[in-house]
């Protein structure tokens, strides 16, 4: 659709392609946390009980993926405490910031995409509404190239720094609990 509608402003045809990449990386880079997350699931429960993780997994939404996953990790079982400087403060961080990736990646999945005004150097505006305690709530964004090496820029920053949580995880495993 959109090579048809660009086929004689080049520019803008380039624009909108910009725009589906950035989207699709987006999204892979978003399952890439979320993979991390479950990959501690999996191990905290034991391989004797992934099927039934797996089930659990896939009836998740991300928000309670992301409270199941600090309960798991404060609850002392199957990892040991994690006695290094800050680690309290870097997980809240962490959280924090997965939490607010969640409402963003809501924000674009679920979002419109105005193509409209590219033919006139306006970047792609990006539009969203939600309800918020019965409250419709109407967010905008334009996707110019900055903001979008931004947006990506921190996903990366996030990524490595839940890779870091679940590293020091994996140096704390003690093992599911006996059944």
């Amino acid at each position: 659709m959109t090579r048809s509608l660009y086929q004689h402003r080049p520019d803008a045809m380039l624009e909108a392609e910009r725009i589906y990449k950035f989207i699709g990386e987006y999204v892979v880079c978003f399952q890439w946390l979320e993979g991390r997350i479950d990959e501690i699931f999996l191990m905290a429960r034991g391989h004797k009980r992934r099927p039934e993780t797996l089930s659990w997994l896939t009836r998740q939404t991300n928000d309670n993926k992301i409270k199941e996953f600090v309960k798991l990790i404060t609850s002392g079982v199957p990892f040991d405490p994690v006695c290094v400087d800050g680690w309290g403060e870097r997980l809240q961080s962490v959280v924090g910031r997965l939490q607010n990736e969640r409402r963003r990646r809501n924000g674009i999945m679920h979002a419109q995409f105005l193509f409209d005004f590219l033919p006139v150097n306006v970047p792609v505006l990006r539009l969203h509404l939600r309800h918020e305690n019965d409250v419709p709530v109407f967010d905008q964004e334009y996707l110019s190239p900055q903001r979008c090496d931004q947006i990506i820029e921190e996903l990366a920053q996030l990524a490595f720094d839940l890779n870091m949580i679940c590293v020091q995880l994996r140096h704390s495993y003690r093992g599911p609990k006996s059944e």
